[in-house]
């Protein structure tokens, strides 16, 4: 789908925008950002130019206001930890008062809704960290027999009760019945809202109100598991009320349209930084309340009964991956395939790839699994997780060849020493070529010293050829190299091995 008009006048005045900061113009940039902003409040970028040009003009508290902004606009954005370092200390500085009149948003309310059961390890703080971000807040209990009614009513929490049919999407959709406000913030029991980002809900749904077509948000879930943390940019979270949405599917639940047909309606689905964390992907809570093997189940139940839910077909093979049953995985992904090309709204063709993928390779069918993600690069090349894991997989690919070219070298500096055969072969294999292959295999696989003692014997046996003193050099250059920052007090990552400090003497002798 091409740009519209407006998105094409928008990115005219950003390239003038930017010309002019190049140009140091800051106060003529500042004037232009302020007109783009003014009929395109939404763009992240504008913003980013408005915040730099404030900066640049010496106005560091509107320059953080701003900044924050294309921030909340663009969570992904590279460029906020360098800008939150140049501005330490300085964010409460005074703010222009035409800037706080560009900053504001209609005002709208939000409600906070979510389903619980037997949540008491985390309602608590997860009720407090919501209670100022939020106009009122909905909990669905779906049959909880610990303390979590008592500590959400507590925290002042409209608490309903409804009972578990195995569909995630009713009780949901019921949670939908009870709220008041314009706008719903759909937040797990088990997570927590990141302080930082308390007013976001209130500014996203003022920002979003009256867009067209509908708006209906993803948020940010930063999952912790043990010591790696992963943030996670495709749950849509907030939305507006009595626009006819609701959610459909009983895991794994998505936003769409209440009546069957205007579900092809079009929804656009902007990121906004609403970080909430969570720890209910940690390897010791999916375990201890068997997740997967309730997700299964329920997946499994949603495809028999609808087979053309592509999502559904994903997600189940997903959970199949990641419980270790490769072969049933990879033949729901493969319906999803089948699907694929009657599904045009259906966003995770990428991820399936490069869980088809990781599946065949846990499988040990390693070709398969690069072929499936050259065709995902060639289709998606936008996408880092599939060349990323197509690089891996190349990589495993050619440390084996590597591995073989070392046997087979080998092969050959033993069968020349034992060949009586009639068929003449290079004598210079047994002597030393083959040495030569087995050090130039090491060299490829990063052990140098290995690579250095190989090179030597085969230089003793060449008569001195050239390419190998060439070889030698590179190595022993580079252990020089080593040696010289580890000496010089840098923070050399690999330091030293024991045996590599052996070449710098062998070579000095």
């Amino acid at each position: 789908m091409g740009q519209s008009q407006t998105d094409r006048d928008l990115m005219r005045f950003l390239s003038k925008v930017a010309e002019e900061l190049k140009g140091g113009q800051y106060e003529k940039a500042r004037r232009r950002c302020v007109s783009v902003l003014k009929g395109n409040p939404r763009s992240a970028q504008a913003w980013v130019f408005l915040g730099e040009s404030l900066e640049r003009l010496g106005i560091a508290g509107g320059a953080w206001k701003a900044y924050n902004r294309g921030w909340i606009l663009d969570p992904q954005a590279t460029w906020v930890e360098p800008m939150q370092k140049r501005l330490i200390g300085r964010w409460n500085e005074p703010v222009p008062d035409w800037l706080i009149s560009l900053l504001a948003v209609p005002k709208v309310t939000v409600a906070a809704a979510l389903i619980a059961k037997n949540e008491a390890r985390k309602i608590d703080e997860t009720l407090i960290r919501l209670q100022t971000a939020v106009d009122e807040i909905v909990l669905v209990d779906t049959g909880s027999t610990d303390e979590t009614i008592e500590i959400a009513k507590k925290q002042g929490a409209n608490v309903y009760s409804f009972p578990w049919q195995d569909n995630f999407s009713a009780a949901r959709n019921f949670g939908l019945e009870k709220v008041t406000s314009d706008w719903v913030l759909w937040v797990d029991a088990d997570e927590l809202l990141d302080l930082e980002d308390v007013e976001v809900p209130r500014i996203a749904a003022g920002l979003f109100d009256a867009m067209d077509p509908l708006a209906a948000l993803r948020i940010v879930q930063v999952n912790h598991t043990g010591t790696t943390v992963e943030p996670n940019y495709d749950m849509v979270r907030l939305f507006p009320m009595r626009k006819g949405l609701c959610w459909y599917g009983t895991i794994h639940e998505q936003v769409g349209f209440s009546e069957e047909e205007p579900k092809i309606r079009a929804i656009q689905k902007p990121v906004i930084r609403i970080r909430v964390h969570h720890d209910g992907y940690d390897p010791t809570i999916m375990e201890d309340k068997q997740k997967l093997q309730r997700n299964i189940i329920l997946l499994r139940k949603t495809v028999e009964t609808d087979p053309q839910a592509i999502a559904s077909w994903g997600f189940l093979g997903r959970e199949l991956l990641f419980s270790k049953q490769y072969e049933q995985a990879l033949q729901a992904f493969k319906k999803v395939e089948e699907l694929a090309p009657y599904s045009p709204y259906y966003a995770r063709l990428s991820e399936v790839r490069l869980f088809t993928a990781q599946a065949l390779e846990a499988l040990e069918q390693h070709q398969e699994a690069i072929n499936i993600e050259e065709k995902a690069v060639q289709e998606e090349p936008n996408y880092p997780g599939t060349w990323f894991h197509l690089g891996n997989l190349k990589l495993k690919s050619g440390l084996k060849m590597i591995q073989e070219a070392r046997e087979a070298f080998i092969q050959s500096l033993e069968t020349s020493k034992a060949y009586r055969g009639m068929v003449t072969f290079d004598s210079q294999i047994g002597s030393w070529k083959a040495s030569t292959g087995i050090a130039d295999t090491y060299k490829f696989s990063g052990n140098l010293v290995e690579a250095h003692r190989w090179y030597q014997m085969a230089l003793l046996k060449s008569g001195g050829q050239e390419a190998i003193q060439t070889q030698l050099r590179s190595i022993e250059q580079q252990a020089s190299l080593l040696q010289s920052l580890q000496e010089e007090g840098l923070d050399v990552a690999n330091k030293i091995p024991e045996n590599l400090s052996g070449v710098l003497q062998d070579t000095q002798e």
